[in-house]
């Protein structure tokens, strides 16, 4: 059976399923309550992020990050959008999607929305617990591998049963802001077990395909990741492993990282070991990144992140170290 065909069934199954559902939605709803009540569930929030990075070997400097503003809302009942934008960057566009969710275990996405791989490429970044993600997320994470922000356009089902969570979809590969460059629509998927309240394991997955030149024939583009977080009175552990073929590139990493509350809910440390291979069959051509540091949390995610990073090579030698502190003001 043809692959490609049989995606371009099920993304149009897909959404054939969120226009039924939300003609059904629409018909509940003008029997209830007027439409313009959905103005009453808007809900504007918004962060920035100042860097100041000083550094051996690289540039010292400050910038503004990252200026983010976020508008979510119901239009009618289970059927919700959300819109965010960076006016630090261009294009501003970030997410733009609708989500309808008739029951907890069962839901659709359509739009532009973070690419279901990854504990900390899902992360929003107000919550991440380092200035920087973690190299190896970075560099092989669909989404994040092309500088999409982690985003790209696209349908998922997503839902939460029991102990599972889970998001599936058929996006077009291309990234952020992009119409898809050829017929194939690429295949992603997340699913996370939570057998205990501070426990959580998961595994992603990403079948794609893209054209390195246009016009070119399609070549590979296929990631696999395992994941486990611990979050337990103060304590977190999260480490993750990412394997990527790239045509015939062969690419992997992993990264582990540990915190605690020296002060409850106002002082974090944190330290985490990074080790990425973006060609598995050089020899001695990998990194090794160390980072640790300190978050101090102001009021709710208004924080002070400060940390210290050293890449170094695995051949031996320094790449760079430095010093990064970030101010993040959100409401």
């Amino acid at each position: 059976m043809d692959m490609t065909k049989t995606k371009t069934r099920v993304g149009a199954l897909v959404m054939a399923i969120v226009a039924a559902g939300v003609a059904n939605a629409s018909a509940d709803d003008t029997k209830g309550e007027p439409v313009l009540t959905a103005l009453q569930s808007l809900r504007l929030s918004g962060y920035a992020q100042v860097l100041g990075a000083v550094w051996d070997k690289d540039v010292d400097s400050f910038t503004v990050r990252r200026a983010r503003f976020t508008l979510t809302g119901e239009i009618l009942k289970n059927l919700r959008f959300k819109v965010q934008v960076d006016a630090a960057k261009s294009p501003a566009l970030l997410d733009g999607f609708v989500e309808y969710q008739p029951v907890g275990y069962a839901g659709l996405r359509t739009g532009q929305f973070l690419v279901p791989f990854s504990l900390e490429s899902t992360t929003p970044t107000p919550d991440l617990d380092m200035v920087n993600r973690a190299p190896t997320v970075e560099a092989l994470v669909p989404g994040r591998d092309n500088g999409a922000s982690g985003r790209d356009i696209g349908a998922a089902a997503f839902g939460r049963f029991s102990i599972i969570e889970y998001t599936v979809g058929l996006l077009n590969g291309s990234g952020i802001n992009k119409a898809d460059t050829n017929n194939h629509k690429d295949l992603a998927g997340r699913v996370v077990l939570r057998p205990f309240g501070f426990l959580a394991l998961g595994g992603s997955l990403y079948l794609g395909k893209q054209n390195p030149a246009e016009p070119g024939a399609l070549i590979r583009r296929n990631k696999t990741g395992l994941e486990a977080a611990i979050l337990f009175s103060g304590f977190s552990v999260k480490s993750e492993y990412i394997h990527a073929t790239d045509d015939v590139v062969s690419r992997a990493g992993w990264y582990a990282q540990a915190g605690y509350f020296a002060l409850p809910k106002k002082l974090q440390v944190l330290i985490r070991y990074d080790s990425l291979d973006m060609d598995r069959s050089v020899a001695g051509d990998g990194k090794r990144t160390i980072a640790a540091g300190f978050n101090w949390f102001i009021l709710g995610k208004t924080k002070l992140q400060v940390n210290y990073e050293t890449h170094r090579l695995q051949s031996g030698g320094s790449e760079k170290s430095g010093v990064l502190a970030q101010l993040q003001a959100a409401f």
